[in-house]
């Protein structure tokens, strides 16, 4: 056989085990298409589950109540959410779930920490009207986003669904949900509408210890967001003080957008601390939102983010 022969055999099997690779194992999160794509298969199949038979592609809730497994050609296919276990200190959060369309989606509804940013979340089946988390106590920002949607859109349960979502509603921050432990809070998290989002606030580069964001001389005040038209910073002074408000520190400069996501900065001004840091996001329609908020912004005397502190 010619050496050419050999090469061409090669590289056809290389290809065909490249294939089967990535058909074999397909990310989690396209749960509910691996189900779409083995119906086409032409393979009549069925799963069963607790005495009872599933249809391809048909949906049901995994065993630990907040994962979701799709009936597929070779059997059941799970997501995969790391879920909390309730018990002593933890309490659930619990609503309803929309979407602005004849039919509802699968969506991943998720509690976010705003100690420590860590996310408690369930994955809902297409049509599935509501759904509980079990969450440590603390305070909470929840939002829903379609499964299959790599946008990154969230609807959070926010301050135009305590309106009504009518259209006078033009306030989208997400409501803080204080959820106690043993009890169950409510969250609606379907603000589809909102026209901006804010995604991140920080300051960088900056060097947080001791529940404080200490920063670096030409460190900026920093703000990662999608469809917002203009961003402004507030504060208010440190140390604290009785009766003071968020004072406005000025307006935002657009640096970049890529696949959506906005970057905004505001150099940090000169000897500036700040008990509280936030940021507004206002949209083209007028519509705005809140970001969440920084805790004690304290300057630190240094050449640079790589040199050292004194």
């Amino acid at each position: 056989m010619k050496r050419a022969h050999v090469i061409a055999i090669l590289l056809v099997l290389a290809v065909s085990a490249a294939i089967a690779i990535a058909i074999g194992y397909r990310p989690v999160s396209s749960l509910l298409g691996l189900a779409y794509a083995d119906a086409t298969s032409g393979e009549a199949t069925s799963c069963d589950y607790e005495g009872r038979t599933y249809a391809l592609r048909e949906q049901r809730r995994a065993e630990d109540g907040c994962n979701v497994c799709a009936c597929g050609e070779n059997g059941w296919s799970c997501t995969k959410i790391a879920c909390m276990a309730g018990g002593a200190g933890s309490g659930t959060i619990a609503g309803t779930l929309s979407y602005p369309s004849e039919s509802l989606p699968a969506q991943r509804v998720c509690a976010v920490s705003l100690k420590d940013d860590k996310e408690y979340c369930q994955q809902t089946k297409q049509g599935e009207t509501s759904y509980a988390i079990s969450a440590p106590a603390g305070d909470f920002w929840v939002y829903a986003a379609r499964s299959a949607d790599e946008s990154g859109k969230r609807a959070y349960f926010s301050e135009s669904v305590i309106c009504g979502l009518k259209a006078e509603c033009t306030d989208h921050t997400p409501v803080t949900v204080a959820l106690e432990a043993g009890k169950i809070a409510r969250a609606d998290p379907q603000d589809w509408y909102a026209a901006g989002q804010i995604d991140l606030i920080s300051v960088t580069p900056s060097r947080y210890e001791y529940d404080t964001h200490n920063y670096y001389p030409k460190s900026a005040l920093q703000l990662r967001a999608r469809g917002l038209a203009k961003v402004e910073f507030f504060a208010t002074p440190y140390p604290p003080s009785a009766g003071t408000e968020y004072a406005s520190l000025g307006e935002a400069a657009f640096s970049k957008e890529e696949r959506g996501i906005q970057v905004w900065s505001l150099p940090v001004p000169s000897g500036f601390q700040a008990m509280d840091l936030r940021a507004k996001g206002t949209s083209e329609n007028g519509e705005f939102l809140m970001s969440r908020v920084l805790r004690i912004i304290r300057p630190i005397e240094t050449a640079s983010a790589s040199g050292t502190a004194r």
